[in-house]
């Protein structure tokens, strides 16, 4: 005979998880349609069917809600694999398994289409959405930053230049190509971002 309330221990952080998602739903919703700074904490709460002392509870401002949009869309470290990306041999350069690794990436992006489009059409860096703590670093953040690290000790990439400084030029070239796409600038963002590394990683002048 099983005893009485052990099947809903899990509950509480269960409906916990459930407000939040309804929160950020809710704010999605209505970003996208009135932009960021035209919605209020009250109109994401009603717009969720909660109260807004049931909002602070879950969100102390609107920015917070800002980092977790841009955490559902990119992930979490905890996500990341060592880079192994299906259809490298072990052969390619490090620039052929970047642009692997961030066209996953993009491709993983636009499943969540209306979300992508937001989160790169805000006029912030996204460095600045990231909570603190290792956790919350994106997966394509991680894998860049190792693939590097690889190819620095293989004398693949440049070592006068730190292998962080040299992430941050990649992946702000992901974020230009991403935010291109948003603004509707370019159809077809995969093949833009592959054209976006090509030009971080070889320049602009004529070899």
């Amino acid at each position: 005979m099983k005893t009485a309330g052990l099947g809903s221990v899990g509950r509480p952080t269960d409906r916990r998880q459930q407000t939040r998602d309804l929160v950020l739903d809710a704010a999605l919703r209505l970003f996208s349609e009135h932009g960021y700074l035209g919605v209020r904490v009250a109109d994401i709460a009603k717009q969720a069917g909660v109260s807004r002392a049931t909002f602070y509870k879950h969100f102390a401002e609107r920015e917070q809600i800002l980092a977790e949009l841009f955490e559902r869309l990119l992930g979490t470290e905890s996500e990341a694999t060592t880079p192994d990306p299906s259809g490298l041999t072990g052969s390619e350069s490090a620039e052929q398994q970047i642009v692997v690794v961030v066209g996953a990436a993009v491709r993983r992006m636009l499943e969540q289409e209306q979300l992508a489009r937001f989160v790169y059409s805000l006029p912030v860096r996204h460095s600045a959405l990231l909570r603190p703590g290792a956790r919350t670093t994106p997966p394509v953040f991680v894998q860049v930053t190792r693939l590097l690290e690889a190819a620095a000790e293989h004398a693949e990439v440049r070592r006068d230049v730190s292998v962080a400084l040299l992430a941050r030029h990649v992946l702000e070239a992901m974020e230009t190509a991403m935010r291109d796409w948003a603004e509707d600038r370019v159809e077809d963002p995969v093949g833009h971002v592959r054209m976006m590394l090509g030009l971080a990683f070889q320049g602009v002048t004529k070899r």
